[in-house]
């Protein structure tokens, strides 16, 4: 099993991260995040994952929990990562 993770820089305050297990070449487990710094703190802004066996966006709220969930059922996980990636 491969696992990668890194972070691209977008300035100061904006981030991306992103982590990916693949296995024979084939993504199993993924995340991509936009976090941007707040104070000291990074905090999440946005969210896509494969975490609940599908592929999906977590919108983060003020407070910090989910605001809202877009599933997108149909889309297989790498495409989902790709897609979380470049939509950032």
């Amino acid at each position: 099993m491969g696992k990668k993770d890194y972070i691209i820089e977008i300035d100061d305050t904006i981030r991306i991260f992103v982590y990916c297990e693949t296995i024979k070449g084939k993504v199993i487990r993924f995340v991509v995040k936009l976090e941007m710094l707040v104070g000291n703190e990074w905090i999440e802004i946005e969210r896509y994952d494969n975490y609940h066996g599908y592929v999906h966006k977590d919108i983060i709220g003020k407070n910090r929990k989910k605001k809202n969930v877009i599933k997108y059922e149909l889309v297989n996980n790498e495409s989902g990562l790709n897609f979380g990636y470049r939509r950032f």
